[in-house]
């Protein structure tokens, strides 16, 4: 990007899971760009903590949510240090910050990353600039419903303290790209790569596909399946605790991959070695090898399968060389046409390669390859088995997502298609995460309340209970019917025959009256509360997140009010603080 005046510099700091708050990031730091403004972009985790403490120009935090309400991954070591009590009060006095949430009021504890960084900023002394904006899945036009107008206020401020030199970069002139790509001489076996071989510099380890079993019923419409896979090397495996999850950074398959520099017309070099020369402040992982393929970047780092956001298309118009295609890119980039792009794009799902298809005038120069595609982000799952009992062993229970739209195909996940295609043997690169649940002592009971896929986490829960001899397991589990979907139930009967576990079901469709987990809580009062007041169990739910966990938490303050709580939802409440009522659910 062209130089700018070195007392207008902007940090910008993102933690981002799925990549929408490393986005949003980039698309400020283009702004800025536009504005003269010299401006650095990381990752929270990435960036040296001191130079916030120190910084003498605006900092901007963009950060997003996961799990219920934790930071992201690339966030956390930061946070965590900034809730150090050896920091002084006032150790951010000299710090003007801004902070954009990405979240979902759907959530309980929605934005509440980006809610605590700015209170703790302003704990520590930091002077907002402009007020915090909470970006919302659930506005009509999605984040941006917020964005916008929070990025007016911001530019707003920001000019004001510091006047434009010249006039903005207008939108018609595109940005440097964030890296050169040049072809090299001849035919390098180097270059060709399999992902696993670059995933493992990024903390991964390998694993081979051991079995695919589906776990449904061959007519019910949902598809879920149990993976198992082995660790190459047993010995050097990590031991993983109950609750935690195996993470996947899946590939696009080889047809998708065809069909994507086909219409990029790169076919005939997709084989070719070329070399990468990222400039400062690139936004390529260090695991990318700088040598390499195109064939290669497509099928493992760019998600050409991808529902493309807003950024995807103001980058394109740049290079469209249709008057009308350029035309309608335009109109998706400017607020007033985002009820347009969510018809066209978000509501339909329609993917990067279809949209390509649509627009074929419009083609990225290589250079700008990692500026417009996004990259395949990583998926977590929840490990159905037990490091301390099957040592290199991972076990999977994956729903397979497909549904249908106004698109003619079915939109199929990027990870559920790939994981499907995989044959037996097959090696994956995979890291272990640490899950937001955590198990008590073994003395401890434990309640479990797991609809649908929602019970993997706690197939491990009780395959480590038992090897610890704590047999006051009692699990909840709901579906559809008893012979459709009744995920892992020989080995749930195997373990209440044994007596190391209670369970208590809800088919919903095998009755006249629908039936689910929160109404057999209910019936099961007196013993819930027997545990939870006198045994001092802790509650654990798990499952989709659209009515069912404000469903069961109901209920399990129906159960405290009927044994004489005056302020039960305040008891559930108190239980929820101090760790006895923990909730792992997502949409």
């Amino acid at each position: 990007m062209a130089e700018a005046d070195s007392e207008r510099r902007l940090l910008i700091l993102y933690g981002s899971q799925t990549g929408y708050a490393k986005d949003t990031a980039y698309r400020i730091s283009r702004q800025a760009w536009r504005r003269h403004f010299a401006v650095s972009v990381q990752s929270m985790d990435q960036a040296d903590k001191w130079s916030v403490f120190t910084a003498t120009h605006p900092v901007i935090f963009v950060c997003s949510t996961t799990g219920q309400g934790e930071e992201p991954d690339n966030m956390r070591k930061f946070w965590r240090f900034l809730l150090r009590k050896s920091i002084p009060h006032d150790a951010l006095s000299g710090l003007s910050f801004a902070v954009f949430g990405l979240g979902d009021s759907s959530y309980q504890k929605f934005n509440f990353p980006a809610k605590r960084l700015y209170r703790r900023l302003q704990q520590l002394g930091g002077t907002p600039i402009v007020g915090r904006g909470d970006g919302d899945d659930q506005h009509y036009l999605g984040l941006d419903g917020a964005l916008d107008p929070w990025l007016q206020q911001l530019w707003a401020a920001l000019l004001d303290r510091y006047p434009l030199p010249k006039p903005i970069v207008p939108d018609s002139v595109a940005p440097d790209p964030s890296c050169n790509i040049a072809f090299a001489d001849g035919n390098d076996d180097d270059a060709v790569l399999n992902a696993n071989q670059a995933l493992l510099a990024a903390g991964t380890h390998l694993a081979r596909l051991v079995s695919s079993d589906r776990m449904t019923a061959a007519d019910h419409f949902q598809d879920v399946r149990h993976f198992r896979f082995e660790l190459e090397d047993p010995d050097d495996a990590p031991s993983w605790s109950p609750g935690d999850c195996a993470v996947l950074r899946p590939e696009n398959l080889a047809s998708d991959v065809d069909a994507f520099l086909e219409q990029m017309h790169w076919t005939d070099r997709a084989d070719r070695p070329l070399e990468i020369s990222p400039r400062s402040d690139s936004i390529i992982p260090e695991w990318i090898p700088r040598r390499t393929t195109l064939r290669w970047l497509c099928t493992a780092y760019f998600d050409i399968m991808a529902v493309p956001r807003r950024s995807f298309f103001e980058m394109l118009y740049y290079f469209s060389s249709s008057a009308d295609e350029k035309e309608r890119l335009y109109d998706f980039t400017t607020s007033e046409g985002q009820d347009e792009l969510q018809t066209y794009c978000m509501r339909p799902r329609r993917t990067i390669l279809e949209v390509l298809d649509d627009l074929p005038g419009s083609r990225v120069p290589l250079d700008y390859i990692f500026d417009v595609f996004p990259e395949i982000a990583e998926r977590s799952f929840s490990i159905s088995s037990a490091s301390a009992a099957t040592p290199g062993q991972v076990e999977l229970t994956v729903a397979i997502v497909s549904y249908k739209t106004i698109m003619q195909k079915p939109r199929v996940g990027v990870c559920t298609k790939w994981l499907l295609n995989m044959a037996p043997g097959q090696m994956v690169g995979l890291r272990f995460a640490s899950g937001t649940m955590a198990l008590p002592d073994s003395q401890t009971p434990v309640i479990m309340v797991g609809p649908g896929t929602g019970i993997a986490a706690f197939m491990s829960f009780i395959r480590d209970r038992i090897i610890d001899s704590a047999t006051a397991n009692y699990l909840f589990f709901g579906c559809r019917s008893e012979h459709k979907d009744f995920l892992h139930h020989r080995q749930l009967h195997q373990w209440v025959d044994q007596g190391v576990l209670r369970l208590f079901c809800a088919f919903s469709r095998d009755q006249d009256e629908k039936v689910y987990v929160q109404q057999r809580i209910r019936e099961q009062g007196d013993l819930l509360w027997s545990l939870i007041a006198e045994q001092h169990a802790v509650v654990f739910v798990s499952g989709n997140a659209n009515q069912m966990p404000d469903d069961v938490r109901q209920a399990f303050i129906d159960v405290a009010a009927a044994h004489g709580v005056d302020d039960a939802a305040e008891y559930v409440q108190q239980m929820i603080k101090t760790g006895r009522y923990q909730e792992e659910c997502w949409y």
